[in-house]
């Protein structure tokens, strides 16, 4: 092996690559040249240097991150905004009991001008609304969920409604119940995107100040 070759292959190891040359042999002539033994010594040295050098001074930016959050000219949290997103889920809870009185009738059969079963059939899908938005005040996520179902419901209710009312087919009061579902609709988008972008039941961002 001559000295190139062995320059080769001692860098080779140092970074941990693959040495054409095998470990015995160039331990023999290391044994044998001086020259290639200070230069290994050499070769680590600044291998080692390089690798432990200490990394570069950045500056401090925390006190100018503190002065624009202090800075910020969105709308402060409010005890009222704190407490909005809690007053919707109420809310939602107390239309979802409202919503079990409306279908309990029907759920007995004593929905009059329908026949049993359909009074029957009446009262579990005003069960099934009720529990839908009793689940919504209990678990606010799912809220988004359940809004293309309601909305589907409101809107095909509310025409159809209409059409009856203008037929003469039913009075204008006993369609007032339906209202329930629209004002449940409007607390599921609001419980959606509460005001000021607090997540429901989450806590509010606290406001830093500066050091």
């Amino acid at each position: 092996m001559n000295c190139e070759r062995c320059r080769e292959a001692i860098s080779a190891r140092i970074d941990g690559e693959p040495s054409v040359a095998g470990q015995g042999e160039l331990r023999r002539h290391l044994a044998g040249c001086a020259e290639c033994r200070r230069w290994e010594q050499a070769a680590i040295g600044v291998t080692r240097a390089i690798r432990l050098h200490p990394a570069e001074a950045v500056p401090d930016l925390t006190p100018g991150i503190l002065r624009a959050v202090a800075a910020d000219p969105r709308r402060p949290v409010t005890a009222a905004t704190v407490a909005t997103p809690n007053v919707i889920r109420v809310t939602l809870a107390l239309v979802a009991v409202a919503q079990l009185f409306i279908a309990a009738p029907a759920l007995v059969g004593r929905d009059l001008g329908a026949t049993v079963h359909v009074a029957h059939e009446q009262g579990a899908w005003g069960l099934a609304l009720a529990a839908a938005l009793a689940l919504a005040a209990w678990r606010p996520s799912r809220a988004g969920a359940l809004q293309p179902f309601l909305a589907v419901f409101v809107v095909a209710m509310g025409v159809l409604s209409l059409s009856d009312v203008a037929a003469g087919r039913v009075t204008p009061g006993a369609e007032l119940p339906h209202l329930m579902s629209a004002v449940g609709l409007a607390l599921l988008w609001l419980e959606a995107h509460p005001p000021a972008g607090l997540a429901v039941g989450s806590r509010p961002p606290r406001r830093l100040a500066a050091a």
